[in-house]
């Protein structure tokens, strides 16, 4: 059944720091947690402020996207003035595959089923518990249905967890929320032989693009490109001063 396609959903995204294009491409997959560490990639590869509590909460073996066009945490980051970039697929291609829906923020709520405590309610629109997990998802086609009808068109960032890794297909594009951004991603995926379309868009709130930031990307950029075994060097934009 293609619930996403059912509920005229035409594109998900994944969102990711400019300079993990490169690594993304090359792959031309989103990976899952356990595969980004088989594949060479530490912990310092990962948010510092989201991966442990994927894990711990049962969320680590998906691949995460999100049926939000412009979430908070993009604009925050453009606010921030980091280099961020959506990936775009069509819908079309997550509906062929298993995947689940959740309705709530994985990496940030504190209502959790665990150490005794209820957390939240499992129903057909919030989902149900399944083994591991420490909030509900939407796993059965009835209640991924129920769920996107209830709070597709509401302030809500559902997540699409899709099973394991994903293979990103030729149709995918990638959206830059600046000419400069753009040109880096074009140039990017060029030397990998990547099919996939770059657009340039309007940042969806301030984005006072900050050189410290962007000699950061291109330096990362180039040190991937020039030697295929780098896993990077853990560069968050946090941790780095505006000049």
């Amino acid at each position: 059944m293609p619930v996403l396609a059912d509920h005229r959903i035409e594109t998900v995204h994944h969102y990711a720091p400019l300079h993990y294009l490169i690594f993304i491409a090359r792959s031309r997959s989103i990976l899952s947690k356990p595969s980004l560490h088989k594949a060479g990639f530490t912990t310092r590869h990962l948010r510092s402020m989201s991966h442990g509590q994927d894990i711990a909460r049962g969320f680590g073996s998906y691949s995460h996207l999100t049926i939000d066009a412009r979430p908070r945490i993009l604009r925050a980051k453009l606010a921030a003035g980091f280099p961020h970039i959506a990936i775009n697929i069509p819908a079309s291609e997550i509906d062929a595959v298993p995947f689940s829906l959740c309705r709530f923020n994985v990496a940030m709520t504190r209502q959790l089923r665990r150490g005794g405590k209820e957390g939240f309610p499992e129903s057909r629109t919030n989902g149900r518990y399944y083994a591991g997990h420490q909030i509900p998802i939407a796993r059965t086609d009835a209640d991924k249905s129920a769920m996107l009808q209830k709070h597709l068109h509401e302030n809500t960032m559902i997540e699409v967890l899709v099973h394991g890794d994903f293979n990103l297909p030729d149709e995918t594009f990638v959206s830059c929320f600046s000419d400069e951004d753009a040109s880096i991603a074009r140039r990017m995926l060029s030397s990998l032989k990547c099919k996939w379309r770059v657009t340039g868009e309007k940042p969806p709130g301030p984005y006072p693009r900050d050189n410290t930031h962007v000699g950061a990307v291109i330096d990362f950029i180039q040190k991937a490109e020039s030697d295929p075994d780098w896993r990077g060097n853990g560069l968050e934009f946090d941790r780095l001063k505006p000049k």
